[in-house]
């Protein structure tokens, strides 16, 4: 799993979203089959527009098969959408991972 930040350095929704297919092409380059998205919460300095557009972009990766799945750092629970996501990425289960609500795990 690699980890990146697209939050820390006061992005605008457009970085993020080019950050977003920079970091999707380097993780299925380095043969990475899940990406650690950190978005933050959304609480302040306007993350919280990143994070939509994010989540609004990975909805139509996923319609279009560019990715496999993702879950939020919050849904991991053991629930019906973290048992929807390890059947997209059993290895996941596997990875070292927390539940947070800034973070967006995505399968490759």
């Amino acid at each position: 799993m690699i980890t990146k930040d697209i939050h820390s350095n006061k992005e605008t929704v457009n970085d993020a979203l080019y950050l977003l297919d920079l970091y999707i092409k380097e993780a299925k380059r380095d043969k990475d089959k899940i990406l650690c998205l950190i978005t933050g919460y959304g609480s302040k300095g306007g993350t919280h527009k990143i994070r939509t557009a994010i989540l609004d972009k990975l909805s139509e990766y996923k319609e279009i098969n560019r990715i496999k799945a993702f879950i939020l750092g919050g849904d991991i629970d053991y629930g019906e959408k973290y048992i929807a996501f390890l059947k997209s990425a059993p290895r996941f289960y596997n990875v070292q991972k927390e539940r947070n609500n800034g973070v967006i795990y995505i399968a490759l």
